[in-house]
């Protein structure tokens, strides 16, 4: 029997795979995860044979319709369930919507410290511009470029698959990823920033790359464009993509070995992906400038300050609030890149050899991870419907269930093939398979080995796993029983019990605080957004929607503000007076479910702080803040209302 090896590069993405595959199934919903991912394997295997039989002309009228029905469904938990965006890409969407209003200030510290999001602040607040020239709300407008990318993302996906491996059952399987899964409905939709955008540049840059030797002048001049545009906004948005340059290099020294890279013709390509990372850089310039951006050195961070984090063994390679408030600490960048250069050395001879693995593998883990896809960056709906709050568990189970089943599916069948594919570079498609491999390993490489880890991170190598799980020739097919059928709907019928039993009854155990109903989003009082000043006699009053019961609500007001803080139930005008904590004013009690109204009174003899997010276009709840009885619908306080 012929002992089976994989080649070296997928040898290790393998082992990768395989490490983030035992990370995703730590969780008490790992075990039906991994079974839902057995019964569906199986289903799929014993089904394939059939799906493969299916006409051009079903799978276009069977995807276009699944591709409506997402669309719909999409537009209708924007509709129903808004959430509320908090941290980075509030930050950068209420950047975008004060440039778009035509005020060209920077007035938090936020952007001098991380200038990587100046640019898709300003090309985002062009968005709003052009958007706004046909009546549309900035609300509406951000859901509009999520839709749109995010749909146009899975559009081209699913067209790259079936270009490079005319398979019908594979591009159903993607499709279900893709459609069926909470990858179209969660993070990427509810929430825009640059993670979506990244994963579309890639995907552009593989396809403009897909039977290059084999295209004509005039679709080379087209892709060429296309490239070059592609790799200068990505290194824009997400300066990580620079990783493409060593697996370009890389992929074209295994060419020249083999005497293949005449054949390859990537010569051209490789220059235009060059020029298009020389052109980010005046094109930042050029951004900074139409944008009036200037960058503070005394508030900026240097790069080794994500290195130091990503050997913080305490925080295991992740954000560690504890490195952050030191280098806010010291005066400059140059005091912060001595401290860092000095500690890097320190917790790597801390950690030893042993502990450097250690930590190598559980942030390999970490970035792989995808059970927080419905987290991530997201402070809770802005008031949860009853359906879904009553449950929670079960939903918040199912969503975790499903997407780590689908990604496990998924990395499972490329792993199968990595494991026996023997790269033949004469192949177009190989090539492109052996880049995606390498650019993948480039980016687990970059965040494991060097740079601070979250698990959103290690979703950027989605459509290259795609890509490289599509372009690698299949191999011979094995008859299957006259039972396969049979087996296939069965097989796949059980997973879905599985799914829907566990999230059942594991996902209503499961210990964790519901966010009824919230407006999280801030600018933060750590990059020195100013709070609203309020004077003597002055009452703020906001209606907050609770439609599942509750028990605990607080109001951010300031750190050392004397305000007086109620809660009152509209239908029965039971009030409850809210005590401070620091620089958070707290209830805790039985709250039924109805409308209850915020108010924050002034009775002191001089200004009190409160903190008040504002915006100029983007409405941030569903019921306006009032002063002193005047409407202000672009401005809300920041509350959470929660079950724990």
């Amino acid at each position: 029997m012929k002992k089976i090896k994989p080649a070296f590069l997928p040898a290790i993405l393998i082992l990768c795979l395989l490490i983030g595959s035992i990370g995703n199934l730590t969780s008490v919903l790992g075990v039906p995860a991994l079974l839902v991912v057995v019964l569906l394997g199986a289903g799929l295997y014993f089904g394939a044979p059939r799906l493969d039989h299916l006409s051009t002309r079903q799978l276009r009228w069977g995807i276009g319709l699944g591709l409506l029905a997402m669309l719909i469904a999409q537009v209708v938990v924007l509709h129903v369930m808004p959430n509320t965006v908090y941290h980075d890409p509030y930050r950068v969407l209420s950047q975008a919507d004060q440039l778009a209003a035509g005020h060209m200030t920077w007035d938090i510290t936020y952007f001098w410290r991380y200038a990587n999001n100046v640019p898709l602040a300003y090309l985002l607040s062009l968005w709003l511009r052009l958007t706004q020239l046909v009546g549309l709300s900035t609300n509406l407008s951000v859901h509009l470029l999520s839709i749109l990318v995010l749909d146009s993302f899975i559009a081209l996906a699913l067209h790259t698959i079936w270009q490079l491996s005319q398979r019908a059952s594979l591009l159903v399987v993607a499709f279900g990823f893709f459609a069926l899964t909470p990858f179209a409905y969660t993070y990427y939709l509810q929430v825009f920033y640059s993670d979506l955008p990244t994963m579309l540049v890639l995907l552009i840059i593989m396809r403009s790359l897909l039977n290059w030797s084999q295209k004509t002048s005039r679709q080379r001049w087209f892709a060429g464009s296309g490239l070059v545009v592609a790799v200068m906004l990505g290194a824009m948005l997400k300066p990580n993509l620079v990783v493409l340059l060593p697996a370009l290099l890389i992929v074209g020294l295994i060419l020249a070995r083999q005497h293949l890279w005449r054949q390859a013709k990537l010569t051209l390509p490789i220059l235009l992906i060059v020029l298009g990372f020389g052109l980010s850089l005046p094109a930042t310039k050029v951004i900074d400038v139409a944008a009036n951006y200037q960058p503070r050195t005394a508030f900026s961070f240097p790069a080794t300050n994500w290195i130091l984090m990503g050997y913080n063994q305490h925080s295991n390679g992740g954000y560690s609030g504890k490195d952050v408030g030191r280098a806010i600490k010291l005066p400059s960048q140059a005091a912060r890149q001595r401290y860092n250069l000095k500690t890097i050395p320190k917790r790597i001879k801390t950690l030893g050899v042993v502990g450097v693995i250690r930590l190598w593998i559980v942030k390999l883990g970490i970035v792989l991870n995808v059970q927080g896809i419905q987290r991530w960056y997201n402070g809770g709906f802005r008031a949860a419907p009853s359906w879904y709050s009553n449950h929670a568990g079960f939903y918040q189970g199912l969503t975790v269930i499903g997407y780590v089943a689908a990604t496990l599916l998924m990395w499972g069948a490329l792993m199968l093939k990595l494991l026996r594919w023997r790269p033949d570079l004469t192949d177009p498609h190989q090539i492109l398979a052996l880049l995606a491999v390498t650019t993948a390993l480039g980016y687990l490489a970059f965040h494991t080995l060097l740079w601070e880890v979250e698990p959103r991170y290690g979703q950027a190598i989605l459509p290259l796993l795609w890509v490289a799980l599509a372009a690698i020739p299949r191999q011979a097919r094995q008859s299957r029983p006259r039972w396969a059928n049979q087996a296939s709907l069965l097989n796949s019928a059980t997973a879905l019990l599985v799914a829907f039993g566990a999230a059942g009854v594991l996902g209503a155990q499961m210990p964790q605080k519901q966010v009824i109903a919230a407006q999280r989003s801030q600018l933060s009082v750590q990059y020195h957004a100013k709070p609203k000043t309020v004077t003597p006699g002055t009452v703020l009053a906001e209606v907050v929607d609770v439609n599942a019961p509750a028990n605990y609500f607080s109001v951010q007001i300031h750190a050392g503000s004397q305000v007086q803080v109620t809660l009152t139930t509209l239908a029965t005008g039971q009030h409850y007076r809210l005590t401070m904590a620091g620089s958070v004013a707290r209830l805790h009690h039985q709250l039924a479910a109805g409308k209850y109204r915020i108010t924050v009174q002034n009775l002191t003899t001089r200004g009190q702080q409160v903190d008040v997010t504002h915006t100029y276009h983007y409405q941030l709840a569903a019921h306006p803040l009032t002063v002193n009885g005047q409407s202000q619908p672009t401005t809300s306080l920041i509350y959470t209302c929660m079950q724990r």
